[in-house]
């Protein structure tokens, strides 16, 4: 039983919530990305915090259109999850003295905000499928998709950037 907010019985109550969450998750992401994109001195790197910006705006995008369909309205809920990484990356990048060390631990947020986002929506498809929501289920798949590739391309970067820092 919640104190302040109402129980979550259903399924279908904790998949709105949970795309409430995503989207405001989606919103600390985009309010973000910016800041990541001037941070970097790699152009590589600022290109595909950019690429991702626009993905994220598409993704905010889907998941109104969701909750529009599931929930009669478009609202979002606070994802302490996205705004405690968010915080901890902003943290980091203000300690990082050296722009090449700055570098890796952009690349380090960034990651740590996809692995969150694929678990994110890993869930949603997974209660979407439950609960005969296949063209939910279908559109949450696509930005899983592009969270996947996300992460692979920041992984790729690091191989790079990483050597470059400092180790000592």
């Amino acid at each position: 039983m919640g104190l302040f907010t109402p129980d979550n019985d259903t399924l279908r109550e904790l998949y709105i919530v949970q795309l409430r969450k995503a989207l405001n998750m989606e919103k600390q992401i985009v309010d973000a990305l910016p800041t990541m994109v001037e941070k970097s001195s790699r152009p590589e790197l600022a290109n595909a915090f950019r690429t991702h910006l626009e993905e994220s705006k598409e993704q905010y995008s889907r998941l109104e259109r969701i909750l529009d369909e599931t929930a009669g309205e478009v609202s979002d809920k606070k994802c302490p999850a996205a705004s405690a990484l968010i915080s901890e990356g902003n943290s980091d990048i203000a300690d990082a003295g050296n722009e090449q060390v700055r570098d890796v631990v952009l690349i380090a947020a960034g990651n740590q905000i996809e692995h969150h986002e694929i678990a994110v929506y890993g869930t949603l498809i997974s209660w979407a499928t439950a609960l005969g929501e296949d063209k939910h289920a279908a559109t949450l798949t696509k930005s899983l998709e592009e969270e996947k590739h996300a992460d692979q391309l920041l992984t790729q970067l690091s191989e790079q950037i990483n050597v470059a820092a400092p180790a000592a």
